[in-house]
């Protein structure tokens, strides 16, 4: 109480002096001297040197806790963080009714593959990331760039999980290493076994020890999420044993680059935006042998043969002979869980 009289007597004082012109030297009251409502605080003190120390050692004391009502994750186990530079590749190609040239890039010009802006905590289609994959601790921008496609499709429920996001490689593989070799989606030039040729050139799990499919077996589906093609039944357990990625499917990249002003087989289906899927093809290089890769769904859209699977090619979505080995590779997929990629 005779702190709180004191306080009342220094403005009253102040105040006299201010109005009446006068000048007086300031009194610096300590921090014990200052009295400190704790009626509200959960805290003891009735000062404030006394209410800060109180605080100060409840702070290094307490331990984190998630609010109620919230769901709290913690990013443990990063798999994936931000580029922080970008991949990119200049336009060679000759041809200026296609690849990137068709896009508006001039001879020479600079390419550059994924979202230069982004948002802390936000995901977007084309973000560019490096993922450790093979476990050594390094996050390397050259050979582990991969790119946000978008949530994971389970093709066993025909459902979107929106914890698991789905990231597409910079590169084709071959043998599970970055490569423009190109390989059949089935040798055998059918579509109903699913790619059986064509998930030997993705990385095993010895390569990329650091990640896992979520699920190795795997329902095949058509492009209308049809479970046959042309009558011919396709594998409910189609297996990616051994493997640390798969092919990306038909319903995550129509969900996250499909051109809705175009159509299927029409040149440029797929989003300017989503050009990070031919890095490293002929989109950029008329000259590579390669003009993009598989995916894992075969045709099921109606008048396609059994022979028919969908691939990406040349930024447009394309059905192409399962036997056809000499424009697409296999490009891995992997699947991460959002809480552990660092974004």
């Amino acid at each position: 109480m005779k702190s709180k009289l004191k306080d009342v007597l220094f403005i009253g004082i102040i105040l006299f002096l201010v109005v009446t012109g006068a000048y007086a030297a300031t009194y610096l009251y300590n921090a014990d001297e200052v009295s400190y409502d704790n009626s509200n605080s959960n805290l003891l003190s009735t000062d404030i040197q006394n209410a800060l120390d109180e605080l100060y050692t409840k702070c290094n004391s307490s331990t984190t806790t998630c609010p109620s009502g919230h769901t709290c994750t913690q990013k443990t186990n990063i798999k994936c963080k931000r580029a922080t530079a970008l991949h990119t590749e200049t336009c060679i190609n000759g041809d200026t009714s296609h690849y990137c040239q068709k896009d508006g890039y001039a001879q020479n010009d600079i390419i550059i593959y994924g979202n230069e802006t982004t948002i802390e905590g936000v995901l977007t289609v084309g973000d560019a990331f490096d993922c450790d994959v093979n476990g050594d601790g390094t996050f390397d921008s050259t050979t582990e760039r991969f790119y946000y496609v978008g949530d994971y499709y389970d093709t066993s429920n025909k459902a979107f999980n929106d914890m698991i996001a789905v990231l597409v490689y910079y590169s084709n593989t071959d043998d599970g290493v970055a490569s423009i070799t190109n390989v059949a989606y089935d040798s055998n030039a059918i579509n109903w076994n699913g790619p059986i040729t064509a998930i030997t050139e993705l990385p095993t799990t010895t390569q990329w020890s650091n990640i896992r499919l979520y699920k190795e077996v795997r329902q095949i589906l058509t492009d209308n999420d049809k479970t046959s093609t042309n009558g011919r039944t396709l594998p409910s357990n189609f297996s990616y044993s051994g493997y640390s990625a798969r092919l990306l499917t038909s319903q995550e990249i129509i969900n996250g680059c499909y051109n809705y002003s175009e159509g299927f087989n029409i040149f440029f289906s797929l989003s300017k935006n989503c050009k990070f899927l031919f890095e490293n093809t002929s989109y950029h290089d008329f000259s590579l042998v390669t003009d993009g890769s598989w995916l894992e769904t075969p045709g099921g859209t109606s008048g396609l043969s059994t022979s028919y699977a969908w691939a990406s090619s040349s930024r447009n979505l394309a059905s192409v002979t399962t036997g056809n080995s000499f424009k697409h590779g296999a490009r891995p997929v992997i699947e991460v869980l959002k809480s552990e990629i660092l974004y």
